[in-house]
């Protein structure tokens, strides 16, 4: 795992489950370059990630979130509103891995490593590795985040070995089951976070004259077998700063017309349910 503090280039300690993205070998490391048996090669930033999403797999020049985005993102999570989510993510691991230190964990759609950085300060020994399509995303959480592993790749096409993880988390990314079966090993598990029916719906109705309630389903997928589902739901109230930040991490942000954000910061706060379904299955 990566060490708190140390330079990028000897900071990757353990076994590296990166691969590159051209040949699908495995990387290891040679100075501050993730290199692979056929000369491949990826530089490490300076912050200790590695870029592993090809120029032709994107599907635009930056693509994911922009930093405004992340900025809003990371001063909306460090406000404390998500924690229940964040220890309730941490109290299902401990109940299936029964407080085990020594299991791998792929963060699927790791965003600004918020989530990553949660697991870490509970559980020092656990092999954490992050990727998401956000290059900006991918910076912030690698230069917060030292003891993690981070890269910038798709949940389509994840950047990291196959049958090598106990444990993927997916909260709010693309599910992508083909590539989650593939990196878990046999009989590993997938946490899969999904939005409540009545999540953000203090938001919506500032927003919004109609407004709908998120569809609650119970989905089977290829590969794997459901085994629980837990909600968590509080309400929160934020001021009218604060409600641009989680407006700016939702898709509302690309959806909703020009003024959403003086319309909320104009209304001084609001009050909100938020609700997440933690959906865990089992690789069968």
């Amino acid at each position: 795992m990566v060490g708190r503090g140390l330079d990028p280039a000897v900071a990757v300690k353990g076994v590296i489950m990166f691969i590159c993205p051209v040949c699908k070998s495995k990387l290891n490391i040679e100075g501050k370059t993730y290199l692979c048996e056929n000369n491949h090669s990826f530089d490490i930033a300076k912050q200790g990630y590695v870029n592993l999403l090809p120029v032709n797999k994107k599907h635009s020049d930056n693509p994911g979130d922009s930093k405004d985005m992340v900025l809003s993102r990371r001063a909306f999570l460090e406000s404390g509103n998500y924690d229940c989510f964040a220890e309730k993510l941490v109290e299902i691991i401990n109940s299936i891995f029964e407080n085990s230190q020594k299991i791998s964990i792929a963060d699927c759609g790791c965003g600004e490593g918020y989530y990553d950085g949660f697991l870490r300060k509970l559980k020092t020994d656990y092999e954490l590795f992050g990727f998401d399509i956000s290059k900006e995303a991918v910076r912030f959480a690698s230069a917060k985040y030292k003891n993690c592993n981070f890269a910038v790749g798709s949940c389509f096409n994840m950047p990291v070995q196959s049958e090598s993880f106990d444990l993927a988390i997916n909260i709010f990314a693309p599910m992508v089951e083909s590539e989650v079966a593939r990196v878990l090993k046999n009989g590993g598990y997938l946490i899969y976070a999904v939005p409540g029916k009545n999540h953000l719906m203090g938001l919506k109705e500032l927003l919004y004259e109609n407004v709908y309630e998120n569809e609650e389903k119970h989905t089977e997928y290829a590969g794997f077998k459901f085994v629980e589902r837990y909600t968590v739901r509080n309400e929160i109230a934020v001021d009218g700063e604060m409600g641009v930040n989680l407006f700016k991490m939702t898709p509302y942000y690309f959806k909703t017309e020009l003024g959403a954000e003086e319309k909320i910061r104009e209304n001084h706060g609001f009050t909100t349910e938020i609700h997440f379904d933690f959906l865990v299955y089992r690789k069968i």
